[in-house]
């Protein structure tokens, strides 16, 4: 008996160490069980004047959201505002953005656009993407997202999760922002991701260990002079990992 124990317990340490042990790394797709959020604005003028109450534009969007069939079932997060907005919180705190990474809105993207109904449309800014930098301003007043090195950036998950991923824009294809991206996660990092400019990809990283954070890291090119810009993303996603 005593014996059996000690292999018993052998076992379960073994067990315990793989899982210790284990190795992020780069994935395309998402598991069964994914959440993915994507970034909304509600116009709240536009929806007072069509008799709707936040609460009830936003419910509305959701739905719209569930009733499409032609992008990844997605779940709205609603960003307070359009520019250096932090932090950035996903399902009340599933996954949360730092208070050093900024949102900005309005520049140019490669993400498409959800579809929106006609009747709702008019309601929200339709984000495409979430820019993690503050905005600088030039000499002739015009607004400058972006910055001359890629941005590093700290996502924590309310949950222990298995997998993360997101839809990632490298810039335009003429002057891209970023030509890499990796995460570093349990503190390894994964291969290095390459990104091409115009042509945007999901990516993420899995660790079957679980982790609650996650660090995005890119780098490369820094764009054009006249708009450097940090990567731009959307369709954040994560696997529960007592749903992995």
């Amino acid at each position: 008996m005593k014996k059996l124990k000690l292999i018993t317990l052998a076992v379960i340490c073994a067990g315990l160490s793989s899982q210790t042990q284990a190795t992020p790394k780069l994935i395309s797709a998402m598991g069964n069980g994914a959440t993915t959020y994507s970034m909304f604005i509600v116009d709240n003028a536009k929806t007072l004047k069509a008799g709707l109450t936040v609460a009830q534009a936003q419910s509305a969007l959701q739905t719209d959201l569930n009733l499409n069939t032609s992008t990844p079932k997605l779940t709205a997060c609603f960003v307070a505002g359009d520019l250096n907005i932090t932090p950035v919180n996903c399902g009340n705190g599933a996954i949360q953005f730092r208070n050093a990474d900024f949102y900005t809105y309005n520049i140019p993207s490669n993400i498409p656009v959800f579809p929106l109904s006609k009747t709702l449309k008019p309601l929200f800014l339709e984000t495409q993407g979430a820019n993690f930098l503050s905005s600088t301003t030039n000499a002739v007043g015009q607004i400058i997202p972006g910055d001359t090195s890629g941005r590093v950036v700290n996502v924590h998950f309310k949950q222990r999760v298995a997998q993360f991923g997101l839809l990632v824009d490298a810039g335009q294809a003429g002057a891209p922002s970023v030509s890499s991206i990796q995460f570093l996660v349990n503190r390894q990092t994964t291969q290095v991701q390459t990104l091409t400019g115009g042509i945007p990809i999901f990516t993420g990283v899995q660790d079957a260990a679980g982790f609650t954070d996650v660090t995005i890291i890119t780098s490369g090119e820094i764009g054009s002079t006249t708009e450097a810009r940090a990567w731009i993303a959307d369709h954040f996603s994560f696997v529960p990992l007592a749903a992995f």
